[in-house]
């Protein structure tokens, strides 16, 4: 798949619903404040971006990036529990982007 093809889908994916009351039940988790989790959507869509400035760039490091990304991803505002949600959510845009998620060290 071409770089223009992983961001028109990065960009369909940016959107969806996400952290829907029967998700967090799933999970088996209390869900959070609606405060908490629209930050928990904004953190997904922060990252879609960081995901699609990159394939615009066309950088060749891309798996490198990431890991970068989530070295400097300051996630404090969450808990454990949120902060997992968050990445589960995250790794379909990987899986788009073409990322290797078992490499990642999160």
């Amino acid at each position: 798949m071409s770089n223009q093809e992983k961001i028109e889908q990065l960009e369909a994916y940016k959107f969806r619903e996400r952290f829907i009351l029967d998700d967090w039940e799933d999970r088996e988790l209390v869900p959070s404040s609606n405060s908490t989790i629209e930050r928990m959507h904004k953190e997904v869509e922060r990252f879609t971006d960081f995901l699609i400035n990159q394939l615009a760039a066309n950088v060749s490091n891309l798996q490198t990036q990431v890991q970068l990304y989530f070295n400097g991803w300051d996630n404090e505002y969450f808990s454990q529990d949120e902060t997992e949600y968050i990445v589960e959510i995250e790794y379909e845009a990987m899986r788009i982007a073409g990322i290797n998620i078992d490499k990642l060290m999160i």
